[in-house]
């Protein structure tokens, strides 16, 4: 589970069949998407990989992304991510560079640094287009998960969960997040019929809300998770652009 979102995290603009929205407005990422700026980047983290993402490019409906990969433990955390992606990301297992069209959300240019290549993803296997048109519906205050065990009885005054948030290396407080769920299509893949819950920042102006910041999939062995750990902007990658290398 670990193809574009670094293989997961991205992947949604039409309602499924069979889901009931909770409220009359749903979410689609890709719309939020629209939002990201060149130099952006988000870190996230899962199954002992951390992956970053870079907006590396935005033209008019096309977004490039860069997405680098390393295991837990292999990057120095005495340097920052926007100088360890200057030195040549030390230490990565992946580092990639491909299109998204943010009008169908479907994968456009590929290519591998890693290998020195251009792929092509097959649809099936694109779990971050996928993700970036799937509606989702808000999840109720009364359905949000809490902090601390659950009163016998009266009122339930335990405080929401909330992610972390993290920017440019350092945790910020107190931000306010909402939750959204969706479930994905029953397509015979491994997620096939599972909710997914995500959570994205009510302020959009102040964070950026384009990619959720937790990610959760509910009905796999022990509930899949994904987290970002760190975000930012004005990242600049050593990397050409992909028409640069499709011009070789």
């Amino acid at each position: 589970m670990r193809r574009s979102f670094a293989f997961m995290i991205f992947l949604l603009c039409w309602m499924l069949p069979g889901i009931s929205p909770l409220e009359a407005d749903g979410l689609v990422l890709r719309e939020n998407l629209k939002r990201a700026q060149p130099g952006d980047y988000l870190v996230i983290s899962s199954s002992k990989t951390d992956t970053l993402m870079h907006i590396y490019d935005k033209q008019n409906n096309i977004l490039t992304i860069e997405e680098i990969a390393v295991p837990q433990g292999r990057r120095s955390n005495k340097i920052g991510w926007k100088e360890w992606v200057g030195q040549n990301a030390p230490g990565n297992t992946s580092w990639v560079m491909y299109e998204i069209d943010l009008h169908t959300g479907q994968m456009l240019r590929y290519y591998s640094f890693s290998k020195n290549g251009w792929f092509e993803i097959p649809d099936a296997d694109n779990f971050l287009s996928k993700l970036l048109n799937l509606k989702l519906a808000q999840i109720p205050l009364e359905a949000r998960k809490r902090v601390g065990p659950k009163p016998n009885s009266g009122p339930d005054w335990r405080p929401l969960w909330q992610p972390r948030m993290i920017a440019e290396g350092r945790p910020i407080n107190n931000v306010q997040f909402d939750a959204w769920r969706t479930k994905w299509p029953r397509d015979g893949s491994e997620l096939s019929g599972k909710v997914i819950e995500i959570y994205l920042p009510q302020d959009s102006q102040r964070y950026p809300s384009y990619f959720p910041y937790w990610l959760q999939i509910n009905g796999v062995v022990g509930k899949a998770k994904i987290r970002m750990i760190d975000s930012g902007s004005n990242l600049q990658s050593p990397k050409p652009s992909l028409s640069a290398l499709s011009s070789h």
